[in-house]
């Protein structure tokens, strides 16, 4: 038995957004010892082919996979509420965004979540449901070690640009801190190479109703040993431990309180070793596969 990962699903100009879940994935499942692919749209009968979120070029997709005796697997990297709210509502209320997922999961033969929270809601449209927390894999840990003195960037922000991310972008510039902002989605090798340069690596809300716990950032970002500062309010998730924490609106204060009083190099390194000891991928992959076993 194989795995075959598929970008397929999902429109072209957000597979850098899934890129790095699925490398985490990926390495996870070889260091399970399975062989695992990655494609397009070159479905694989013998394999177990894998989708990450929905299908959103063609939602009844998964019907006729059924119906093709095609197997496949869902990983869901949203929060999805037992009432149907995606992103605990935040992006309104999207009926047919959570029909399309519902349909893919019904079909899947496993349902892997990154976040628990999404875990109740999967398990009563697929019973074959896990929590799939992302960890440690070295594979991820490629960025160069850049001398601190040298990283001429201050604070960066990366991912899917916003008005508030806009906003919040502009008001640390005013305020003086050497701030770097796409402002739209960039290829993996810009990204990195903008962290090799970065003292801090941020995390903020899309929105002034999203509370969304980025676990693909946090765990390359640490990996990698850039400190992450987040902007949330949930400090019960597992994964706030491992990032600087600002409350909402005040990343600022909260930023140059740390540039001013933390020696981020040696917190980064704190938290590597951490998250290293704590959460090795390759044995949190191998108890998901004994909860959603595939025949």
């Amino acid at each position: 038995m194989y795995f075959n990962i598929l970008f397929g699903n999902i429109p072209s100009h957000l597979w850098e957004t899934v890129s790095d879940s699925v490398r985490i994935v990926r390495h996870a499942l070889n260091g399970a010892g399975l062989e695992t692919r990655v494609g397009t749209n070159q479905l694989d009968p013998d394999a177990i082919n894998v989708f990450f979120d929905r299908f959103y070029e063609d939602p009844a997709f998964p019907l006729q996979l059924k119906a093709g005796g095609v197997r496949y697997g869902i990983v869901c990297t949203e929060l999805l509420g037992l009432d149907g709210s995606w992103n605990y509502g935040a992006e309104g209320h999207v009926p047919d965004v959570v029909a399309a997922f519902e349909l893919a999961v019904r079909h899947a033969e496993f349902v892997w979540c990154f976040h628990d929270y999404s875990v109740p809601a999967c398990t009563a449209l697929n019973p074959r449901t896990a929590y799939l927390p992302l960890g440690y894999v070295p594979e991820i840990d490629t960025l160069a070690a850049t001398p601190w003195t040298s990283r001429d960037i201050v604070l960066l922000l990366c991912g899917m640009p916003s008005l508030r991310r806009d906003s919040i972008s502009n008001q640390l510039s005013e305020q003086g801190f050497r701030m770097c902002y796409p402002g739209i989605p960039v290829p993996l090798m810009i990204r990195d190479s903008l962290m090799e340069r970065a003292r801090i690596n941020l995390s903020v809300q899309k929105t002034d109703r999203h509370d969304v716990v980025s676990v693909t950032r946090i765990c390359h970002s640490i990996t990698n040993r850039v400190p992450l500062l987040l902007e949330t309010v949930d400090l019960e998730n597992p994964f706030t431990k491992y990032c600087l924490i600002a409350e909402p609106g005040r990343v600022a204060e909260t930023a140059a309180r740390h540039l001013r009083e933390t020696d981020l190099e040696a917190w980064a390194k704190a938290r590597y070793d951490q998250f290293r000891e704590e959460m090795p991928m390759t044995a949190i992959m191998e108890r998901v596969l004994a909860a959603t076993p595939v025949v």
